[in-house]
């Protein structure tokens, strides 16, 4: 095992990847004066315009608790989707960082997904702040939120691995990348709600992975904390072995030779 091995070395010494991450976000933002705030302003200035539209036209009576459920969804999905295509040029763009220094590229992935938390977790005042407003009540399912948002971590981890690799050896998977999650931020209920749609629609977004990502992070801290949650849950962790399994076969034949295609 490795991979595994090689995974848990990086995160003993996470210091590389850090300082990587903290170094891309200071130069990212040198030169403005809100920094990594303005995500959370775009960000907000979407749910804006979202929650008008749902006002104007469907005068709905739980206003608030809509905001507050957008709010977290959009703010989620801005962190996957970021991360995912962060992921189809992260062995380019360290390319000759790669070629000075022998790095493992688990680092790159860990750096990338830790430059994309450090973002949202700037979108969190926002969603205390709307917590206050929403029909949400202190509960113990707070911390299964926690949890879920755990699991969606190290399923983005194994799913950067996968794609930084593949992206690297095939150029077509960065397009291909960048469809998909457009396609996905339609396909999974993030402007809208699973009670919108027929029940042969719900059956299909068990299909969905980023559905139930969303499920566990979103639901513990709507108070919906049901057997959605737990099917979400399960279904996570299918994933996450699957592609764990992939991951196996591909750090064996695979990562060795990627610089050779950069």
């Amino acid at each position: 095992m490795n991979f595994l091995k090689e995974f848990f070395k990086c995160f003993s010494y996470s210091d590389i990847w850090i300082f990587y991450s903290h170094k891309n976000i200071v130069l990212k933002y040198k030169d403005t004066i809100l920094g990594p705030f303005w995500n959370v302003i775009n960000s907000i200035f979407l749910i804006s315009v979202l929650s008008l539209s749902y006002f104007l036209f469907l005068n709905p009576d739980n206003f608030n608790n809509f905001v507050y459920r957008l709010s977290i969804s959009v703010f989620l999905w801005l962190f996957i989707s970021s991360c995912l295509n962060g992921f189809t040029s992260l062995l380019e763009d360290k390319k000759n960082l790669l070629n000075e220094k022998k790095i493992d590229i688990k680092n790159f992935v860990c750096e990338n997904i830790y430059t994309n938390f450090i973002i949202f977790l700037h979108s969190f005042p926002i969603i205390f702040v709307l917590l206050f407003f929403s029909d949400f009540k202190f509960q113990f399912s707070l911390f299964f939120a926690l949890l879920g948002l755990l699991i969606v971590l190290i399923n983005l981890i194994m799913i950067g691995y996968l794609i930084t690799i593949m992206s690297a050896i095939y150029k077509d998977v960065k397009k291909i990348v960048e469809n998909l999650v457009y396609a996905f931020f339609f396909a999974t209920p993030i402007i809208w709600s699973e009670n919108m749609v027929s029940a042969k629609i719900q059956k299909i977004l068990i299909f969905n992975p980023f559905y139930h990502f969303l499920v566990l992070f979103r639901n513990p801290l709507m108070n919906d904390f049901d057997e959605k949650f737990y099917q979400s849950f399960f279904i996570s962790l299918i994933i996450m072995l699957t592609i764990f399994l992939i991951n196996l076969k591909i750090n064996k034949h695979l990562e060795n030779k990627t610089i050779l295609y950069l």
